[in-house]
């Protein structure tokens, strides 16, 4: 949580030196034609992603099981389609890279692997050194 403030505050910072450096490569006209072509791009996918999406619930109500992998296809079709509208090469590429299915399942799988590392249980790192071992009897 705390890399992700950096993040807002840095990403706006990367995003105008790629522009002046693609700009500089490529020229200025055709960086800010690009980011056009991009946002487009964005709006398309998005909106044939989503409706594809509401047509399969719709055709099929009850095929659609409320797992972690499917909740997270559907969350991502919007989160891609964001980063393809706001103006940047960078979220661009993150943006096709989210919406893409192949990439979209390896993201999902970063994203699995990552929270199945977090051990928010602590139970499961006792050792037998926290056990204290004793009787008790009870009172009547």
């Amino acid at each position: 949580m705390r890399y992700l403030f950096f993040l807002f505050i840095l990403l706006p910072f990367i995003e105008i030196y790629t522009l002046i450096v693609v700009g500089n490569y490529i020229g200025a006209f055709n960086a800010i034609l690009l980011i056009i072509l991009t946002g487009i791009t964005g709006l398309y996918l998005l909106r044939n992603q989503g409706i594809r999406t509401l047509i399969n619930l719709r055709s099929n109500p009850m095929g659609f099981e409320p797992t972690a992998d499917n909740i997270l296809k559907t969350l991502f079709t919007p989160i891609g389609g964001f980063f393809l509208v706001i103006p940047g090469f960078i979220t661009d590429l993150l943006g096709l890279l989210i919406l893409l299915p192949l990439t979209r399942i390896f993201i999902i799988g970063l994203i699995f692997s990552y929270l199945g590392s977090v051990n928010n249980n602590p139970m499961q790192n006792r050792t037998d050194e926290d056990w204290i071992e004793g009787e008790y009897k009870k009172d009547k």
